[in-house]
Formats: structure tokens, C-alpha cells, sequence
């Protein structure tokens, strides 16, 4: 199975730079952990993809290694950070990708680029051989243009229960009230949820314990300063080596005071227990991937592109985000299956997208 890597998982002998130009000569002395157990299934690798810096962004627009534009759409992003990823399966350059998920890095270039993107739950794939963003969050993730290919390459990857047999019991709906949806992805979310009634799935409403706004901003802070501590040695030795925006986010979050960044990583971790607590009432709670569908570059960049896919982060859960019905101007929205339970999740996606 041919297969593509993000550039912040090592593989051995090909450049390791996580996007960041201060390491792009850095040569990985050994394969990740993840890589080598896909070496051990037979796949075989292509290439090193392209990347948002250090993987904090969303749009894969990289100064220092290039754009990357969504195959669906010229000139419209391929969502990030693992945009290179998306896209290389999007456009059937290869079969599967890695990539990695910290606040939806999987997830959104998923459903940008109209493919499935697979987050197990925190911990559940070795990091060994991934340069981190953020430690607590960081999850290695599977692109992959049906659920079916994403599960079976999960098996691979770790210890996992096998995608079989059919999730029974309640499937939440998380309420949209008062969150900001554009109408394309509403009626896409709308629609996947008419077809599991129709598949015989009990749906019930599930409130969202936070704001997801407030969740997104928390989790953003604490990313930038759990960054700032990964690249702190080489940004003191190498500063021109990171872009002017990457500086700047990270020591804008470094100049927060201790009380703000103490608050946003109490609210994370309360938010993260009643998370688990009130997803365990279901078998996986159904949401959007993203408020909205991939964006055009050259426009203003949405600030809530990881109000959805950051719940799953911030609680460890699995998460699966698989396509659905199509925008007014072609492109692709998405919905996400999250729980504790991996199976569950991939086995939703394989049932709604007609695999099963």
C-alpha cells in the first residue's frame, strides 16, 4: 500500500524538519515508531508531506516549504496542519497518509479535501519519533480516502479493537445552539443525521458541557506555550530559522500572564473530565468536523476552524471525520464521530459513508 508521511514524523534517512526551516537539514537517524510498524505491514513509503510550521496552523500555507492548494478547488486551502496529507490522498498520490492531530490537525484538512481522517485516542499510537507541538494533546493520525482503509491501517498502528459487528445503544447529536455553522455545513450535518435514523440508530441531544469557543481559545494558549518549550533551545540559537507569525505566537502566549495561562489549563482539565464523563452516556457523539468548508487563501482566515475537533483533543477521545453532503460551491462538508471507543467510531463512518 503506498503510503506518504507528515514531515514531523521521522523516517529513517529522509529529512525530519516538522516545517520549520531552523531543522531542515536535520536527517531522522531512525523511523518513528508508527513508522516502523507500517514498514513491518508491508507499506510502501513515497515521500515526506508538507506541512503548517511546526504544525500550529491550519492552512498548510508554509514560508518556508510552499503552499499547498486543495485538490478540489485551486487557490482554496487544503486545511492544516497536516494539509500536505490531505491533500496528497485527496488527490490519489497515495493511498493512506500520517499525520497528526493536536487541536484537529488530521481532522481538518479531512474534511476539507473530502476524505476520511482518523484520531484514536490520546496515546493509543507511540509519539516516539514525532517532533511534538504540544505533548499533552499531540496524536498521531490516519488519512485515508474510505473508513474501511483508515481502520485497517489503525490495526496496524497499535492495539485496537477490530471494526466489526454494529454499534448498538444511543448515538449523541451534539446541540449547535448558539454555535456559529455556516448553512452548508448545518444542512450536510442535518442530512447525515436523517440517514443514521434511517440506518435505526437511536439519536439523542447532548449539550456541550463549555463553550467551544472558550474550549478552542483555552487550548490554543496552552499549545503555544507547550510549543514555545519544545522549541525554546533552537529559537535561542537559531531565531531566523522560524518565521516572523510562528515567533510571534509563541511569545504572545509566553507575555500572557501566569493567571490566564493558569486558568486556561484549569478550564481544559475540568472540561476534559466532564467531556469524558457525559460522552461516556453514548457509543460516540456525532458533530461537525469544521464550521465550514475549505476557504479560499488571500481571504480572512476563520477563527473557529477548530471549535469542533478541539473537544476530542482536550478529552483524549477517538475521533473519525468522514465527508458529507457537498456545499454550494463544491467542496465538501463533514461530520465527525467521537467517543472512547475507536471501533465505534470508524464503524459510524463506514455506515454513513455506505461502506458497511
Amino acid at each position: 500500500m503506498p503510503m506518504a508521511v507528515k514531515a514531523n514524523i521521522a523516517v529513517a534517512g529522509w529529512p525530519f524538519h516538522a516545517g520549520i526551516a531552523a531543522y531542515s537539514l536535520r536527517i531522522a537517524p531512525r523511523d518513528a515508531a508508527c513508522v516502523a510498524r507500517l514498514r513491518a505491514g508491508g507499506a510502501v513509503l513515497l515521500g515526506l508531506l508538507n506541512m503548517d510550521e511546526g504544525a500550529l496552523g491550519d492552512t498548510t500555507d508554509n514560508p518556508h516549504f510552499g503552499r499547498t492548494e486543495n485538490p478540489l478547488r485551486a487557490g482554496f486551502t487544503a486545511g492544516g496542519s497536516s494539509g500536505g496529507a490531505g491533500a496528497a490522498v485527496a488527490a490519489g498520490l497515495c493511498d493512506v497518509a500520517l499525520g497528526t492531530d493536536t487541536l484537529g490537525s488530521v481532522r481538518i484538512p479531512a474534511a476539507y479535501c473530502g476524505i476520511v481522517g482518523h484520531k484514536p485516542p490520546h496515546g493509543a499510537i507511540s509519539t516516539d519519533g514525532v517532533v511534538p507541538l504540544a505533548p499533552p494533546y499531540d496524536t498521531v493520525g490516519i488519512l485515508a480516502r474510505s473508513a474501511a482503509t483508515a481502520a485497517a491501517v489503525r490495526q496496524w498502528l497499535g492495539t485496537a479493537e477490530p471494526v466489526a459487528g454494529r454499534p448498538l445503544g444511543r448515538i449523541g447529536v451534539l446541540a449547535l445552539d448558539g454555535i456559529d455553522i455556516g448553512a452548508d455545513v448545518a444542512d450536510a450535518f442535518a442530512g447525515t443525521l436523517e440517514k443514521a435514523r434511517r440506518l435505526g440508530y437511536e439519536l439523542q441531544p447532548v449539550a456541550a458541557p463549555y463553550s467551544c469557543r472558550d474550549i478552542a481559545k483555552a487550548a490554543l494558549l496552552v499549545v503555544e506555550l507547550e510549543a514555545a518549550a519544545v522549541h525554546a533551545a533552537e529559537r535561542a540559537r537559531n531565531p531566523a530559522g522560524f518565521s516572523t507569525g510562528f515567533r510571534k505566537a509563541l511569545d504572545w502566549a509566553q507575555s500572557q500572564p501566569t493567571a490566564r495561562c493558569q486558568a486556561a489549563r484549569s478550564l481544559l482539565a475540568q472540561a476534559a473530565a466532564d467531556m469524558r464523563e457525559e460522552f461516556a452516556r453514548y457509543e460516540a457523539v456525532l458533530m461537525p468536523t469544521t464550521p465550514q468548508p475549505a476557504f479560499a487563501f488571500g481571504k480572512a482566515r476563520p477563527g473557529n476552524t477548530a471549535d469542533f475537533t478541539t473537544l476530542a483533543n482536550i478529552a483524549g477521545l477517538a475521533a473519525t471525520a468522514f465527508p458529507a453532503g457537498p456545499t454550494a460551491d463544491t467542496m465538501r462538508a463533514s461530520v465527525q464521530a467521537v467517543g472512547a471507543n475507536e471501533r465505534v467510531c470508524l464503524k459510524l463512518a463506514q455506515e454513513m459513508l455506505g461502506e458497511a
